[in-house]
């Protein structure tokens, strides 16, 4: 059964149902660059409409694209950037054809539970799944590309300029898988950081998707 459903009630009813203490975002997928059209409990993330797509969004718009492949995640951290923590849950919403077009994302501050649990759990080692595709809520999708090009390339003991070509083009699928080249401008910036030309960028590209 399919329905047609107006983001700004479901987002209302959402953010009615869960309280001040979670924010409800959608996306269009179309606008990368100001791509949340919908907002509700903006302070807990200091965001407002016209805000750019995350990283991570653009990681699960590449990963989940696709008719058989996963439509949502749930519990991932996100962190805001003043570097607060948030719970945060995102449902992909795809087209007839399987492409990710809008994402409807709840992310909830749960601090007040968090020193709850510490308060009893002080003992205990913490828990490293927290860490795990951490998300940056960031001012601007070029911000969002750098992040992405720091965390891939920050994996590497080396320079990136030297690099072999085996590890340069491991380089590019992994900044490819996180989404990073549907961002303008990332193509050059890449092929500048891994000191190649563009023509080889896209071959490595090519070559990675096949």
């Amino acid at each position: 059964m399919k329905l047609h459903i107006d983001a700004d009630i479901l987002a209302d009813f959402v953010a009615a149902l869960l309280g001040p203490d979670s924010e409800v975002a959608v996306h269009d997928l179309s606008d990368l660059n100001a791509s949340l059209k919908v907002i509700r409990n903006g302070h807990l993330s200091g965001r407002s409409v016209g805000a750019p797509a995350t990283d991570l969004a653009l990681r699960m718009a590449q990963e989940c694209s696709g008719k058989n492949r996963e439509n949502f995640r749930l519990n991932y951290r996100s962190k805001t950037r003043n570097g607060a923590l948030l719970r945060s849950s995102t449902l992909v919403l795809k087209d007839d054809e399987g492409r990710a077009v809008a994402m409807f994302c709840v992310n909830s501050d749960d601090s007040r539970y968090q020193r709850a649990k510490e308060a009893f759990l002080s003992l205990l080692p913490a828990d490293l799944s927290d860490e795990q595709h951490q998300e940056v809520l960031s001012a601007g999708v070029d911000e969002v590309g750098e992040e992405i090009m720091r965390s891939v390339l920050g994996q590497y003991p080396l320079d990136p300029a030297r690099l072999s070509g085996e590890e340069k083009m491991l380089a590019v699928r992994e900044l490819d898988k996180r989404g990073l080249f549907s961002i303008k401008g990332f193509i050059g910036k890449a092929a500048l950081a891994l000191d190649i030309s563009e023509p080889t960028l896209y071959r490595y590209l090519k070559q990675c998707r096949e």
